[in-house]
């Protein structure tokens, strides 16, 4: 209980906010201790497709399996920003081969990023696993060798994950510092209530929290930039995120999402998160 209390006690002295790392350490920190979030300045716009560092929209079809499609185009695209590598993973191996049988069903961020990162140490490329098929099916995977006298000849014929080294999971985010974090780092992964994209056409959404309730996340998005929409009479300014969701091209503005922006809409700020290509990232 002195631990809790210390910890509370830290967080609220430092303005900190709580990143989960893999291996399942916790730190305390302010995301700029690092020089991650440093508040310097960013620009007013970004979008990380402009640098073609955004992987192509795809469709989770039937199966709200929106976690394994949130972190595969989270590491795709910062596959290419720090490696220059342009992969398409498969969403079908994290469904067939997560050791929780979570399936179609919602999973959080972090028990999706600590199952690529502890159990598989990354995550399998589409062309060397079986085509989407918006269900879970076994997993048709080995990990390795079971024991050293085989491992020559099964490692050297069993695909290799691409490599996710450790992951970063930041709870009830200030947008300012999702801001910086964006623009610093690539784009983030976000939990979100999803209740006000089922209808959605195009446009800025601007929903309310009685419309969509910030605290009922149960989708799971990529957020790949920011921007400000100025009406031309310069009376009105509005906000907002350009998210990549994981419902086909033919969903809203070619399969993306525009949402208002700094008043933690949807719960857009609730859960964010990003795995690590890179060693020491």
């Amino acid at each position: 209980m002195l631990l809790i209390a210390i910890f509370l006690l830290l967080l609220k002295e430092y303005n900190c906010h709580l990143i989960l790392h893999g291996n399942t350490t916790f730190e305390v920190k302010r995301l700029c201790s690092e020089g991650v979030v440093n508040g310097g300045a960013v620009p007013t716009y970004y979008d990380w497709r402009d640098q073609k560092m955004v992987s192509p929209v795809k469709n989770q079809l039937g199966c709200k399996a929106s976690w394994a499609f949130s972190t595969a185009a989270c590491l795709e695209s910062h596959l290419k920003i720090y490696l220059g590598a342009e992969e398409i993973l498969s969403e079908q191996f994290l469904l067939d081969c997560d050791d929780t049988n979570t399936g179609c069903a919602y999973a959080s961020l972090y028990q999706a990023y600590s199952q690529i990162v502890n159990v598989h140490s990354g995550v399998l490329r589409e062309k060397d696993y079986f085509a989407y098929v918006h269900q879970p099916m076994e997993c048709r995977w080995e990990g390795p060798a079971a024991s050293k006298e085989l491992s020559w000849e099964f490692e050297r014929n069993r695909p290799k994950p691409v490599r996710v080294y450790d992951f970063h999971i930041v709870h009830n985010a200030d947008e300012d510092d999702m801001i910086q974090l964006l623009y610093k780092k690539g784009p983030l992964s976000a939990e979100i209530n999803a209740a006000s994209m089922v209808n959605y056409k195009g446009g800025i959404d601007e929903p309310t929290e009685e419309s969509c309730d910030p605290k009922a996340v149960n989708h799971s998005v990529l957020i790949v930039g920011y921007n400000v929409y100025k009406s031309k009479s310069g009376g009105r300014s509005v906000p907002y995120w350009i998210i990549k969701n994981s419902w086909g091209a033919e969903w809203g503005d070619n399969g993306y999402y525009y949402l208002v922006r700094g008043r933690n809409a949807c719960g857009i700020g609730n859960t964010i998160g990003f795995g690590d290509v890179e060693e020491n990232q």
